[in-house]
């Protein structure tokens, strides 16, 4: 099948994922990255013997074509716990990974003290851990979820209001997760509980490459080799007749047998204006968080003995990671790194600001009230600083748009034979599903393919 010509438009997730499974289906296509470099949200860097993550940092328990991937490509999982304090009310608490009932017991004080356990919230509690079981089977990341099943009108926001939760907790709740994912009161009550799912109630179960989340983008990057050009934006992919014919860059058009787009769905349109009303309102309605993270090298470990990160739920301090910790393989021996991460408006008011005070601005809202015993570093320390801007963070799912998409997929089968679309919004978004999204588009396009030939 080799002298088809299959172009890839993106080098993110589902785009390398969507180039390794065709060359291994004996297909060698063609990725264009407008960017200087590949990974996208799963991008890593490597500065002076440390690895960072650029976005994605860790995979829930039913990641399982990240975890497919990692294994055919040889990575070495690590799991990862999240000891995590918690600013609430004026003090800080400690809450770990619940193994066992000992495990349960040690954290009840951090949960009363995080609002768990008054009695306005037991049973609106319990209502949410019975339901989030229940639908055990629908609420998950996995390349065969069946969410679409359970994707109803209501809002994550309009859940928690109509089982009774109560204020002080929706915002210990918006606060674990928003930082990364958005505002709640917008977002499908079945998407929001998946991520409770997989990030409260199976806290025990995260893992991670040992050398960071961005190892996995930089081994599907080394593996599909000379079929990437980075600094290579499409311009646009044409559309003769029902079918693609081509793809225009800067140095002219090039024919195409077939058609990976895998950007975020915002900016699907730009390149594929032809694409039907019924398409374009779906991928219109897809919107994303903002996220700004700051990774600092460091000499010391900045959080107190046995944390791994601290919250702040009431206010848009910034989330701090340890990463070194759980990972020791992305630092020098003896060294640690401290990750700073915000979200919503305040992300937002962050990106037009240069690096540097970015960070003076970040470590300050930290240090106005640090963890106690933590040694956060002040502006002029550090053994290096990155500074990563997200307009597009984490696809965000307002409540019907897991069904608009199902049927967004069945209309282009049937207008545009030979162009698919891949990226986290046509699954459960996570790095998974852009993973998963990336390797099913691959899998048709080689069986299509191979159709053709016989």
């Amino acid at each position: 099948m080799g002298e088809k010509k299959v172009i890839i438009v993106g080098g993110g997730a589902a785009g390398l994922s969507a180039a390794w499974t065709l060359k291994n289906r004996g297909v060698d296509p063609i990725l264009f990255e407008a960017n200087d470099r590949v990974g996208g949200r799963l991008g890593g860097d490597l500065v002076d013997g440390f690895c960072l993550d650029e976005g994605a940092d860790f995979f829930c328990s039913s990641y399982d074509m990240s975890f497919r991937l990692c294994e055919e490509l040889g990575l070495r999982l690590v799991r990862s716990e999240m000891n995590l304090g918690w600013r609430r009310n004026g003090r800080w608490v400690l809450t770990t990974p619940i193994q066992s009932v000992g495990a349960f017991l040690r954290n009840l004080p951090a949960f009363w003290t995080l609002g768990f356990l008054s009695p306005r919230v037991v049973l609106p509690i319990l209502k949410l851990v019975r339901d989030i079981n229940r639908q055990a089977e629908h609420l998950n990341f996995s390349s065969q979820c069946r969410i679409v099943e359970i994707d109803g009108e209501e809002t994550f926001g309009g859940y928690l209001e109509r089982i009774g939760v109560p204020g002080y907790l929706k915002t210990t709740l918006a606060g674990f997760l928003e930082m990364t994912m958005g505002r709640i009161d917008d977002a499908s009550s079945a998407y929001m509980q998946t991520y409770l799912a997989e990030m409260l109630l199976k806290a025990d179960q995260i893992y991670v490459p040992e050398k960071g989340a961005g190892a996995l983008s930089r081994a599907l990057a080394a593996a599909c080799g000379d079929t990437i050009r980075v600094s290579t934006p499409v311009r646009r992919v044409v559309i003769r007749d029902g079918a693609v014919t081509s793809v225009i860059v800067d140095d002219g058009p090039i024919e195409a047998d077939a058609v990976i787009c895998a950007l975020p769905a915002t900016r699907v349109t730009d390149i594929i204006p032809d694409l039907s009303p019924g398409i374009r309102r779906t991928l219109d309605g897809i919107t994303y968080s903002r996220g700004c993270r700051v990774v600092i090298g460091l000499e010391h470990a900045p959080l107190p003995p046995g944390w791994h990160g601290a919250l702040y739920p009431e206010d848009e301090t910034p989330l701090l990671l340890d990463r070194s910790i759980n990972l020791p393989a992305i630092a020098p021996p003896g060294k640690s790194t401290l990750d700073l991460l915000v979200g919503r408006d305040r992300a937002e008011e962050l990106f037009p600001l240069d690096d540097e005070e970015i960070k003076h601005r970040m470590l300050g809202d930290a240090r106005r009230t640090p963890p106690p015993g933590s040694a956060l570093p002040g502006d002029d320390e550090g053994l290096f600083t990155r500074v990563y801007r997200w307009r597009e963070a984490v696809c965000m799912m307002p409540p019907g748009m897991f069904k608009a998409i199902a049927e967004m997929r069945r209309l282009l089968g049937g207008e545009v034979k030979n162009l698919f679309l891949a990226g986290d919004y046509m699954g459960v978004p996570s790095v998974n599903g852009a993973l998963a999204s990336g390797v099913d588009a691959a899998t048709e396009v080689a069986d299509m393919l191979a159709s053709q030939r016989g």
